[in-house]
């Protein structure tokens, strides 16, 4: 669920940044869009894959900065799925980009929404004048989407079908004014909750996203309404001002307004807070460095909820190697009705990635956190922590790359608390083999092991894919194997699952994908069906 995670809206810039120097070859940049987010994968659609392969990183602009966050490891002609490289938060709708060397055009030529872009080393340039004239313009975009989930099973009061509503629009300088909006609406409800739904509109109801923004000048906007700050994701949504002031290569904000309520994702001005946030970009070295700083007051029938600092770095300034670390510290604590101002680390995290070739990357990040406490909002349960315990994890990474056709994998991840029976661990590894001679397609196996405190598990998989019809189908077929150990006497818990998924390219604007997921066991089986239709403009 996205209950609290909004569509982020990604700002239209006029500077592209390239910071790596690769054999004086051409370079273009792509861009895509999430569209559908699991638990391990984020989903990107693009116009075209072509020159996108496995192994290949995706990037989001963030503060202007394309900063590395998605490991490319499932591909089709128009679609790829990958992995999180950091700890960032996604959306869909979130526009997110891809360099591609097999494409080339000449220097800062535009074709349709492909910028190619010069690889000096210095280059912080302006895209050509057909860019800007198409930013003047004000097109408005964005997608009307239907969904219907379906769970079937032998187990009758198990059954059930929701449906969800989607539309998103947004529009950079509006009919050429100083004027930009912004917006992601869902409408989402089970079947059987229809009766009660109708009369109670605002429980299916979700603004996600809502603004318009207003530039006084290239420097200076004011953003009116609900939507996330790049600058400060990591308290989501805000309802109310944002004042962004650009000075060289400085950003400053002010923002105020309340977050969305926690029960309902409503308006709740109750829920005050305000803040302000300093960041710095440039160029250094082979790449791009940059830096942020907040610190916002929350608060709760205007008495003091949270107050906190949050630091963000991020840097490519090593060829081959890129960097990301965030920390969050609590300025604020109320044991048994006593404030005090405190500071605590309550959140760090790292990453590096390492590419000293396109047949090797290396990952390692580290992750340690603590449970936010919100003192007005849960009174109870923050009266009841003497001690807040810090949750560590660590996660490694391979991906080799040794044919263009051929991909290797492998993930261990290691989460702990001082509390724990058990450490939590897991262990992944896949192969991937793309455009099989005669048959054509992708096929893939994958192994996942789980140990927690209560069980110990595997995971087998196979997944087989193509493209049908000159990409205009795009097909998949999977089977997996779970087989899970509980160590406290329940019964061991074996499954199959077998899935099917078919996209369908009606026209360029419209698409239709069908999704079937079975799952069965000795006792039981259940069948899960996701229909949706998309159409953009």
């Amino acid at each position: 669920m996205m209950k609290h995670k909004l569509v982020c809206i990604s700002l239209f810039l006029l500077l592209s940044f390239q910071a790596i120097l690769l054999a004086q070859e051409t370079k273009i940049i792509i861009e895509g869009e999430i569209t559908y987010l699991s638990s391990k994968n984020v989903y990107v659609k693009f116009n075209s894959t072509e020159g996108l392969a496995i192994g290949d990183t995706l990037f989001s602009k963030i503060n202007g900065i394309k900063v590395p966050t998605i490991l490319v490891e499932h591909i089709s002609s128009t679609s790829c799925a990958g992995s999180k490289i950091v700890e960032t938060t996604f959306n869909v709708g979130d526009k997110v980009y891809a360099k591609t060397l097999n494409v080339v055009q000449k220097d800062t030529e535009v074709v349709e929404n492909i910028e190619v872009i010069d690889t000096s080393k210095n280059a912080i340039k302006e895209v050509d004048k057909k860019t800007k004239k198409k930013n003047i313009d004000g097109d408005i975009y964005g997608r009307l989407g239907i969904s219907s989930y379906s769970n079937i099973s032998n187990i009758s009061s198990s059954d059930f079908v929701r449906w969800r509503y989607t539309f998103s629009a947004k529009s950079d300088n509006f009919y050429s004014s100083n004027f930009s909006f912004n917006s992601y609406i869902s409408f989402n409800y089970r079947s059987t909750d229809w009766s009660y739904i109708k009369n109670n509109i605002g429980e299916a109801l979700k603004i996600y996203s809502l603004s318009i923004k207003y530039a006084f000048n290239e420097n200076l906007s004011l953003m009116v309404g609900r939507d996330i700050n790049r600058n400060t994701s990591n308290i989501g949504a805000i309802d109310g001002i944002q004042l962004t002031q650009k000075l060289s290569n400085f950003d400053f904000g002010i923002v105020a307004g309340s977050r969305p309520d926690y029960s309902n994702y409503g308006f709740n001005y109750k829920l005050f807070e305000y803040g302000g946030f300093i960041s710095h970009s440039d160029v250094v070295g082979f790449g791009i460095m940059q830096n942020s700083l907040a610190v916002f007051q929350q608060t709760n029938d205007f008495k003091t909820d949270r107050r906190f600092l949050y630091f963000q770095h991020s840097n490519n300034i090593v060829k081959e190697i890129s960097t990301f670390f965030s920390s969050e510290v609590d300025l604020y604590k109320k044991e048994l009705g006593i404030s005090s101002s405190t500071f605590s680390l309550t959140g760090l995290y790292f990453s590096l990635r390492y590419r000293p070739s396109r047949i090797i990357n290396l990952i390692a990040s580290y992750d340690a956190r603590k449970n936010v406490i919100y003192y007005e909002t849960f009174q109870t349960y923050a009266d009841s922590i003497y001690e807040n315990a810090t949750r560590q994890g660590v996660r490694f990474g391979v991906n080799i790359r040794p044919f263009s056709n051929l991909y290797f994998s492998a993930n261990y991840g290691y989460r702990f608390q001082v509390n724990d029976l058990r450490k939590t661990q897991n262990i992944s590894a896949n192969a991937t083999y793309s455009n099989i001679p005669f048959v054509y397609g992708s096929l893939g196996i994958s192994w996942n092991n789980l140990t927690t405190s209560y069980l110990d598990g595997n995971i087998y998989g196979i997944n087989y894919s193509r493209d049908l019809f000159e990409n205009l189908l795009y097909s998949s077929i999977s089977y997996r194997i779970i087989n899970y150990n509980f160590i406290n006497g329940t019964p061991t818990l074996q499954q199959q699952i077998v899935g099917v998924d078919l996209s369908l390219r009606i026209m360029k604007q419209l698409s239709i994908s069908f999704n079937y997921e079975g799952t069965f066991d000795e006792a039981s089986s259940y069948s899960r069906i996701f229909f949706n239709i998309t159409k953009r403009f």
